[in-house]
């Protein structure tokens, strides 16, 4: 069996190098790996393929900058699905540990044939001093992540899913940032794929400690970053109980508590003047369009 990797990087040379040495440095290699640039100047993607090259089996291609979606999209389809078994998506800022390839591949070994191909791992991203970490969970009805003892969701840099899931599903576009990786195990679940979590398998985030690109100034005192997240969280809301497990009674009540928590919430932080923003970004009319996936 194969394992690929897909990164996507923006800016971040020095975190990218560190990622890929890392990848490399594994006990087992990857069988390829795609480096997906969303970096908006020559100049940085110039570094950025500098970088790549260092490492052989690694490809660069450029990102098409609309949102951590389509860029993992573009990364994970440069990888045909004859040439892998296997797929993990690693931002530049994640650093696998040594046994991620092979520890993965010895669990996914204990399986049956269809069990691999209808199973996703999901592991462990720590900060580097190992007081925080992430885990597979789940989704609450208001759409948080939440613990769970049956995993819904995953620890996404710390995860591994069937290439072959991604030649009938993709990463959804509409979403630019946020909970993303929620929705998709959502169809994953819906498609019949179980999602395991297997606490071996361990990646480090160096750059827990670093800002996101959006946290930034936005509207009143909500940042781009949480502006995105809200709206993410609401797209996300209504497809899941309208489209992927519909239930009309689940989509009311959603809707009636997300509208209300959030002006609330919004007034709290001087921010009421955000919501048109919110779902402006959202999409949510797009969920009414037959080509939203």
């Amino acid at each position: 069996m194969q394992v690929s990797a897909c990164i996507t990087t923006r800016n971040r040379p020095k975190r990218l190098n560190e990622c890929l040495q890392a990848l490399w440095d594994s006990n087992m290699k990857p069988h390829r790996v795609v480096v997906s640039d969303d970096s908006p100047n020559l100049e940085m993607q110039q570094q950025n393929n500098q970088i790549v090259q260092k490492y052989p089996g690694t490809t660069y291609i450029l990102g098409p900058r609309r949102g951590v979606c389509a860029n993992r999209n573009n990364a994970v389809n440069a990888i045909p699905a004859s040439e892998t078994d296997f797929v993990a998506f690693i931002d530049d800022d994640i650093c696998v540990k040594q046994d991620f390839i092979a520890g993965a591949l010895a669990r996914y070994n204990q399986m049956t044939t269809e069990q691999q191909n209808n199973t996703i791992l999901s592991g462990v991203s720590e900060t580097p001093d190992g007081k925080h970490e992430m885990i597979p969970g789940k989704l609450s009805f208001r759409g948080y992540f939440c613990y769970a003892d049956v995993p819904e969701s995953v620890a996404i840099h710390a995860a591994l899913f069937p290439r072959s899931f991604f030649e009938q599903e993709q990463w959804d576009e509409n979403i630019f940032f946020g909970y993303e990786d929620a929705e998709l195990c959502l169809r994953a679940l819906k498609c019949g794929y179980k999602i395991i979590h297997f606490p071996e398998l361990q990646v480090i985030h160096t750059g827990s400690d670093q800002k996101s690109a959006l946290d930034e100034p936005g509207i009143g005192n909500m940042t781009r970053y949480e502006i995105s997240i809200e709206a993410a969280r609401l797209y996300v809301g209504i497809k899941r109980y309208k489209d992927l497990f519909p239930n009309p009674v689940k989509l009311i009540v959603f809707l009636v508590l997300y509208f209300v928590h959030m002006t609330a919430y919004l007034l709290k932080k001087g921010a009421l003047q955000a919501w048109p923003e919110i779902v402006r970004l959202s999409h949510v009319q797009r969920l009414w369009q037959p080509s939203v996936v």
